[in-house]
């Protein structure tokens, strides 16, 4: 049987045995929980390097769709300023047209029966009747420029007058004369001061 001194080495030799399988044990848990720790941490970092990754793809898709639409923009601003430039060159041509001067068509002037020794052959047709012949004849007289009007022929509604002048005439003047002077409108059929001859139709105002 061992005396107290062994017993005493034995049990020292036990706790030492048993502190150092504690530490051991310890020391096993501590490595397991920092590598536990080192992966989870390393999932972090990955899961995190995806993020960035992702954000940069996202962020490089924007810049491109950015510079497409402003290359888009770029050519539309491009047309419009042709479109203006065009405009702008048309408006100026317009304005100077407007400035311009517009002059009024010159209209013919209208040729008149001159005076002569034939005297001027007036056809009266649609006459209602010789009462108007007369209305007529009486109002051509009364002309400034009528020296005298003689009846020539009168047959069925339409009659010749001639008329001698003594200043010229033009057959819009007598025209408007009997419509101012008769019952009657006077519409000009024929005009030929070249030949002395003048038509014109009678029907009631």
């Amino acid at each position: 049987m061992p005396d107290q001194e062994t017993s005493a080495r034995i049990a020292s030799s036990f706790a030492r045995a048993f502190a150092e399988l504690q530490d051991a044990i310890l020391a096993g848990s501590g490595i397991a929980a920092a590598t536990a720790e080192l992966s989870e941490a390393r999932a972090a970092i990955d899961q995190l390097a995806r993020r960035v990754e992702m954000q940069l793809e996202e962020d490089k898709e924007q810049r491109r769709q950015l510079g497409d639409q402003l290359v888009t923009l770029a050519g539309s601003l491009d047309r419009l300023v042709t479109h203006l430039q065009g405009l702008s060159q048309l408006m100026g041509d317009l304005l100077e047209r407007l400035a311009e001067p517009q002059g009024v068509a010159a209209v013919p002037a209208e040729t008149p029966f001159r005076p002569g020794a034939d005297g001027l052959s007036l056809t009266l047709t649609g006459l209602p009747g010789f009462q108007a012949l007369m209305e007529v004849q009486k109002a051509v007289s009364a002309m400034e420029q009528v020296a005298g009007v003689s009846v020539e022929r009168y047959q069925e509604g339409d009659s010749r007058l001639l008329v001698h002048l003594t200043a010229p005439v033009t057959a819009t003047e007598i025209a408007d004369w009997l419509r101012r002077s008769t019952p009657f409108t006077a519409a000009i059929e024929d005009s030929k001061p070249e030949m002395s001859r003048l038509r014109l139709r009678i029907a009631p105002a």
